[in-house]
């Protein structure tokens, strides 16, 4: 392409009348303009799928075009070549002084999509014949259109007027930068800011506050929120799941190849990294977990606690799903094998009323006590008091066990002490250690104990390391006192 302000442009329209509107009439401008710049399907016209045109519709498609559009996927969707067909479909028919900007963490990263676009422009003659191409910038001077990429520092952004900004990898995005381009909205009757990514590492990414707003006000029509994740099954799926493959990736056999996702299984990467990147899990990782890397993993011997067993039961309820109810057993022995009964949670993070079954939970506590001789059910009785009651008036042998800093210090300093000596082992359920990672270790003049790595509500859950903390300091109790006769516990038919 010929770049510079001095070539001749065709000032004249598009030649393209449709009749269709909103992601219809993107969907037409894609086939009709746009040809694929690289990878599978190269040169040929875009062809937008299902689901590309179900998430441009979801600003397009609006009854009143949102101001904040947050867009989640996993990598190898494609994202940077759709929403560069996007920018130039805003670059040509956008109205008089139509803006496209876009912004990234980086000034490289977003040249990615500006090159893109601008490889799109030089396969079409009608594009390319309407276009100046500079640098960092496509122009359409007979109407003052631009397309622009710009540096991702706060300070070159401020005063911006656009009718569409790209933010890509919001993710990994300064909140800042973010902020800046959002606040210079406001100033054309019609202007949406699209936020594009994949989870990042921090919990307090852009990606996360937006996921979250959506889901706290889904009735606000200023912000649409669309994702393609497997989220909610982190922690009851392995990674290689592959209803989780295809339920994240919406290109998958089509332009996303099966065996490279399977050539980056862990621990070619790490697991984390692997489920945010390509199944859009919000996975956060610890810098500073209770236990070195490998630890707890290497305790790990698969079997599950026989019938009829001597154990011990910990129990931590809540209420909403907000926290996750756990039950944990834990052998009566100097070394005890610890085995996640059951564990209840909100299964969909938008599931605002969601209740933990309190009658499904006093059942599970039931029908393990029919399982194991079970000395003690060592359970926290915070909000959980009737249940409790009526468990022990069924002739269960219930304790109360409050999470006290006192009491919790020294059963974290037990727990921690065998899981480093190898005094214990585990069944190997993922969900222990994947709150074990979410936990960090606080220590204070009455000694130490696992909290969650940060105060926000979106802080991973640790519920399952302390149940299991109470699990084994109860357990490794009962095994230095006398056994005693075994009471008959009688159950309600």
């Amino acid at each position: 392409m010929s770049a510079g302000p001095k070539r001749a442009v065709d000032a004249s329209p598009l030649p393209w009348r449709p009749r269709s509107s909103g992601s219809a009439r993107f969907e037409a401008f894609c086939l009709r303009f746009i040809r694929v710049p690289k990878g599978a399907g190269a040169l040929a016209p875009l062809r937008l799928r299902p689901w590309q045109i179900e998430l441009v519709g979801s600003v397009l498609d609006a009854e009143r075009t949102p101001r904040i559009a947050g867009w989640a996927l996993p990598r190898g969707q494609g994202k940077s070549t759709l929403v560069a067909a996007l920018g130039l479909y805003e670059l040509m028919t956008g109205g008089e002084g139509a803006t496209v900007i876009v912004a990234a963490v980086d000034e490289r990263q977003a040249g990615i999509v500006f090159g893109i676009a601008r490889r799109m422009v030089e396969l079409c003659p009608e594009l390319e014949s309407r276009v100046q191409a500079f640098k960092d910038k496509l122009v359409v001077p007979s109407r003052g259109a631009s397309f622009q990429c710009l540096p991702s520092t706060p300070a070159s952004l401020e005063g911006l007027d656009y009718s569409l900004a790209i933010c890509d990898e919001i993710g990994r995005q300064d909140p800042e930068t973010w902020q800046v381009i959002a606040l210079a909205s406001g100033k054309r009757e019609r202007s949406t800011l699209i936020g594009i990514g994949t989870p990042g590492p921090r919990e307090d990414n852009v990606l996360a506050q937006l996921r979250a707003y959506a889901q706290e006000h889904p009735e606000d029509g200023s912000q649409v929120y669309v994702e393609f994740s497997a989220a909610g099954f982190e922690h009851v799926h392995p990674v290689d799941c592959a209803h989780c493959w295809e339920l994240a990736n919406p290109a998958l056999d089509d332009y996303l190849y099966r065996d490279a996702l399977q050539a980056l299984l862990p621990p070619k990467t790490s697991e984390a990294n692997f489920r945010r990147a390509r199944l859009c899990q919000p996975v956060h990782t610890n810098s500073d977990p209770p236990l070195p890397p490998g630890v707890w993993d290497g305790l790990a011997d698969g079997g599950e606690i026989p019938a009829g067993s001597r154990v011990v039961i910990a129990f931590d309820g809540s209420y909403s799903g907000t926290d996750a109810t756990v039950l944990v057993a834990a052998t009566v022995s100097p070394k005890p094998h610890v085995q996640l009964i059951q564990w209840w949670g909100r299964p969909d993070p938008k599931d605002t009323e969601y209740r933990v079954p309190i009658l499904e939970v006093e059942q599970a506590i039931r029908d393990a006590c029919r399982r194991w001789d079970v000395v003690e059910i060592a359970a926290d009785s915070y909000r959980w008091q009737r249940s409790l009651a009526v468990l022990e008036a069924d002739g269960l042998p219930v304790r109360d066990f409050p999470q006290s800093i006192s009491r919790m210090s020294a059963a974290t300093s037990g727990f921690l002490d065998a899981c480093r000596n190898e005094q214990l082992s585990h069944s190997a359920h993922p969900l222990i250690g994947e709150h074990l990672n979410n936990a960090v270790l606080t220590e204070d003049g009455r000694g130490g104990r696992l909290v969650k790595a940060n105060r926000s509500r979106h802080a991973g859950r640790i519920d399952a390391a302390v149940t299991a903390v109470m699990a084994v300091s109860r357990a490794t109790w009962h095994a230095t006192k006398p056994k005693k006769s075994k009471k008959a516990w009688s159950f309600p038919s």
